[in-house]
């Protein structure tokens, strides 16, 4: 079998009615996982759910529609209960979801409350159900801003860098229980959010500064997210895995 084979495993996505963590649950199933489709809209994870069993189900359901709202955190519980009798227990988390609060009083507040510890939280309320199972992984998708300051996200960015050290410290507190914490940090990618806001012309503005001279993919976010929770990635804990073309560390006039 291929050590991306994810066949007999269930996957929870927050956040994945659209964009990136649309991409991450749809190449999930292709891989064979059963798969929790979760956003703050039912009625939109239930349209993503049946799309994904029409798909990839062969006339079985591998994908359910469990609606959650990371800034509400009496939600949390409840929706960790739902997951997990979905299909008879969760392998891998994905902490997908994310609040951008950009201005306004409460903003900073309001950020890192819902990036940081509700992503906590939620992982806390998955680990003892996946450590009785045997282990697991858990993945925060983080960003490049969590390491590069970026004007005018400065909650957002420093939320998103605390999410890489969350995923350092849970992964030391979990090892024990055979439970994997890894973050994911993509650069930009093209979604429904990064055109809206860049346009055509400002992603493509945009490709010069990235070593790889082009805007990266939602599938290739999802791809990364799939070696994470697969045996590919066993033995890979309490790392940043960039997928951002390599904006981050590498120069972008470099000659290619």
């Amino acid at each position: 079998m291929s050590l991306f084979d994810l066949t007999g495993h269930t996957a929870v996505v927050t956040g994945s009615t659209k964009g990136i963590g649309l991409a991450i649950v749809r190449e999930m199933a292709a891989a064979g996982a059963n798969v929790v489709v979760s956003s703050r809209d039912q009625g939109l994870c239930e349209k993503v759910a049946a799309a994904i069993n029409d798909e990839f189900g062969g006339g079985r359901t591998i994908a359910k529609a469990i609606a959650f709202d990371l800034e509400e955190r009496d939600s949390i519980r409840p929706f960790t209960d739902a997951a997990q009798k979905a299909f008879g227990g969760v392998d891998t988390l994905v902490c997908n979801a994310a609040v951008m609060s950009l201005r306004g009083p409460g903003a900073f507040d309001r950020t890192l409350t819902g990036n940081i510890h509700h992503n906590y939280r939620l992982c806390e309320s998955f680990r003892p159900a996946m450590a009785a199972r045997g282990g697991g992984s858990m993945i925060l998708i983080g960003s490049v801003s969590g390491h590069t300051a970026q004007p005018k996200i400065m909650a957002y960015s420093t939320s998103k860098a605390g999410l890489a050290h969350l995923a350092r410290c849970l992964a030391d507190e979990t090892a024990g229980q055979n439970i994997r914490v890894n973050c994911l940090a993509p650069g930009l990618i093209r979604s429904e959010a990064s055109e809206t806001t860049l346009g055509e012309a400002g992603l493509a503005a945009a490709a010069p500064g990235i070593p790889l001279r082009r805007v990266g993919e939602p599938e290739e976010i999802a791809g990364a997210v799939i070696f994470l929770a697969s045996r590919a990635g066993a033995y890979v804990t309490g790392t940043t895995l960039w997928v951002d073309g390599g904006r981050t560390f590498l120069p972008a006039d470099r000659l290619l």
